[in-house]
């Protein structure tokens, strides 16, 4: 027994002493005193561990000598690093940037962009870029991507596989870096790199550090705040679409306010700028074959990870009849359904050709929101840019009871704020739909106050505005 307990300890001082590990020296530095006392009972089982470098470590930090253990823990890492690049393993191009990251300059007028963890080409980093290939033709700029063959990508777009060698030297090099969500926290940030954190959406459920318990699989609620933590401190700046989302920002991403810019999101440029232009709202449903004299309603639900059945049986889970929506609605409304990508593969529309579309894939879903003379959605942000249009949004909340307890954990009140009815069953969701000029006349009220509470700063100009600011970055950097 005693054996396998001083096994045991051992290999929870070589994992917690792993030399990936960030602080390492602060760890010497807080528990070597106790370690000099434990590593002497280890003896019997330290033959079990036939790595030299780290027995030297132990009996260093026996001795109490602090400064040679963190030389031999650095040059544990070193030694593995160029044994993952000697041995031509997959991960040899991590090894490298680990390396060598320091001593690759960064080169001027280079610019990276990154969505939702390189799985799409959309989204505010999208806007940006736009904006920037436009204005300023003569900076290098580069996408990174799972797939480089995605399917929504223009010819001339230099694309970068995510992972790939060219992937970590853009990292170590590119003067910009622009994405909507979080990058690996092994991906370090020079002093003279600017990263511009754009974040994809106005906060709905809590985050990060505002949140209470953190139910995901394999973390802990203090080390995913810890993470999280470590990856907001990278951000040079980070966009805001309103007030209401600077303040939670602040709090939920350990953020300075002077490094929040309140401008609006650059996805959401294109709704304050094409709202009410009719031929290019016209020329959006004709590229996916809707009648323009059709009433167009969208449906956007949140994805719930308990309702993947099996291929064939999400339509019977969609909870909105689309046999009953097609016969109360008539021939002049289509239903566009933007679902989840793991369901979007399950969906099956077989007899309702001309009625429902499946737009899961389509790439820029503000773009939808223009087509849509309405929105049914339940649980998403989505609600917020939506609000931009002041166009009607039904609530479908089937299981609001199930989620009562995720509805406490909102920033607002689900039952009170919300611009439009809520329903709870397919049949009321229908009879709200046969009337939107009656249903917007009725929440017109809690439309407008949602607006001038989550859309007034949205001006069509946020694009620019990150697309100048990099420039003269760039400019003032030379």
């Amino acid at each position: 027994v005693r054996h396998v307990i001083l096994q045991e300890m051992l290999d929870k001082i070589y994992k917690a002493f792993d030399p990936s590990h960030r602080d390492i020296k602060a760890r010497y530095q807080a528990f070597h005193e106790v370690l000099s006392q434990i590593i002497p009972l280890l003896k019997p089982v330290m033959n079990y561990r036939q790595k030299l470098l780290f027995k030297l470590e132990l009996l260093s930090l026996k001795w109490q000598y602090v400064p040679l253990a963190w030389f031999l823990n650095k040059y544990r890492y070193r030694s593995r690093l160029l044994k993952n690049i000697a041995l031509n393993k997959p991960s040899k191009h991590y090894s490298k940037y680990m390396l060598y990251n320091s001593t690759r300059a960064v080169k001027p007028k280079t610019v990276l962009f990154e969505s939702f963890g390189g799985k799409s080409f959309n989204d505010s980093p999208q806007a940006i870029y736009d904006y920037m290939k436009t204005h300023y033709p003569d900076y290098h700029y580069y996408w990174i991507l799972q797939d480089v063959n995605h399917p929504s990508l223009p010819d001339d777009v230099h694309v970068i596989k995510k992972g790939s060698k060219a992937y970590y030297n853009l990292f170590k090099t590119a003067q910009v870096w622009v994405t909507n969500a979080r990058l690996p926290l092994y991906l370090k940030k020079k002093p003279n790199q600017l990263y511009i954190q754009t974040w994809h959406g106005t906060p709905l459920k809590r985050l990060a550090n505002d949140m209470k318990q953190v139910r995901l699989p394999n973390t802990t609620t203090p080390k995913y705040k810890r993470n999280f933590y470590r990856a907001t401190q990278r951000w040079d700046f980070l966009i805001s679409p309103n007030a209401y989302s600077t303040d939670i920002f602040q709090s939920a991403f350990w953020m300075q306010r002077e490094q929040i810019l309140e401008i609006g999101y650059p996805r959401n440029d294109i709704l304050v700028n094409h709202q009410d232009d009719a031929d290019y709202i016209q020329s959006l449903k004709s590229s996916l074959g809707i009648p323009s004299h059709k009433r167009v309603v969208l449906y956007a639900p949140t994805w719930r990870d308990d309702e993947y059945i099996e291929a064939g049986a999400y339509t019977f889970d969609l909870k909105i009849d689309l046999a009953q929506m097609q016969q109360a609605l008539g021939k002049d409304t289509v239903v566009l359904l933007r679902m989840h990508y793991l369901i979007a593969n399950q969906l099956d529309l077989s007899g309702y050709e001309g009625f429902a579309y499946d737009v899961s894939n389509y790439q820029n879903v503000s773009e939808l929101y223009l087509m849509s003379d309405c929105l049914i959605t339940d649980y998403s942000s989505v609600m917020f840019d939506y609000g931009i249009l002041k166009r009607p949004q039904l609530f479908f909340a089937y299981d609001i009871d199930k989620y009562a307890n995720d509805l406490r954990g909102f920033y607002i009140d689900y039952h009170e704020d919300l611009p439009g009815p809520i329903y709870t069953d397919a049949s009321s969701l229908i009879h709200g739909l046969k009337d939107l000029d009656l249903l917007q006349q009725q929440y017109q009220p809690k439309i407008n106050r949602f607006y001038e509470r989550f859309c007034t700063t949205e001006n069509g100009q946020a694009s620019k505005y990150i697309g100048d600011m990099i420039h003269n970055y760039i400019e003032t950097q030379h």
